[in-house]
């Protein structure tokens, strides 16, 4: 849906992409570019900061990018977020994909407000986190500079579904997929294909991997 607000809001002030991106990145201090803005408005969540200062180039209230039906208005909230938008806190450091992983500590540097639709259903409920990304082996599924989202789990609690997750080896924290065979082996790899896969047996896994949560979305940049 903010995507969709978005450009409409943006055609209805009369703004190229590219020109809202020099106003946008005038007003948060670091550069936003037209391909940025198409990013927005193909599916992309952007900072909050970022939000709020589309609303305030486009002089609309910032629920008007999620939602101006006369419904959604009449029953707004007071601190200007509607019930498909949550607050999901950023962790500081990094998400190892092809690269070192640098997380040392579970420390909140910053939130994002996403759309709720943009979660996998099934964890719409759970708790969600955010981790910034380092690396290229999750190409072009993610890419270095992006964010993934995902909801903890604590150790035995997955329930051997195929997907991406964030596991803990010798090698550190990464983002990888995972795929469980039916006699119990994992199958650890990637999306860019210049990264083997590996495969480990029921019996090693529980002693040289943990995995630590499961993707239940992403962010790009780009």
């Amino acid at each position: 849906m903010f995507s969709k607000q978005l450009k409409k809001y943006r055609k209805l002030a009369k703004y190229t992409q590219s020109e809202l991106a020099i106003c946008l990145s005038q007003i948060i201090g670091f550069e936003i570019t037209g391909n940025n803005i198409r990013s927005y408005e193909a599916g992309t969540n952007p900072k909050v900061e970022v939000i709020e200062a589309l609303a305030l180039i486009l002089k609309i209230p910032v629920q008007f990018l999620f939602d101006d039906s006369e419904f959604a208005l009449s029953s707004f909230p007071k601190n200007n977020m509607i019930e498909d938008i949550i607050k999901v806190p950023l962790l500081d450091g990094y998400v190892g994909a092809g690269s070192s992983s640098i997380i040392e500590n579970l420390k909140i540097t910053d939130y994002i407000y996403i759309d709720i639709h943009s979660i996998n259903k099934a964890y719409r409920n759970k708790s969600i986190k955010a981790l910034e990304v380092i690396g290229d082996s999750m190409y072009p599924y993610v890419m270095s500079s992006d964010v993934i989202l995902f909801t903890p789990l604590e150790k035995g609690q997955y329930n051997l579904t195929d997907g991406k997750y964030i596991i803990e080896t010798i090698n550190g924290i990464m983002l990888k997929n995972l795929s469980f065979k039916t006699n119990g082996n994992i199958i650890i790899s990637s999306c860019n294909p210049i990264y083997p896969s590996e495969e480990i047996n029921s019996k090693e896994s529980q002693e040289v991997l943990d995995i630590l949560g499961i993707v239940v979305g992403r962010i790009l940049k780009n």
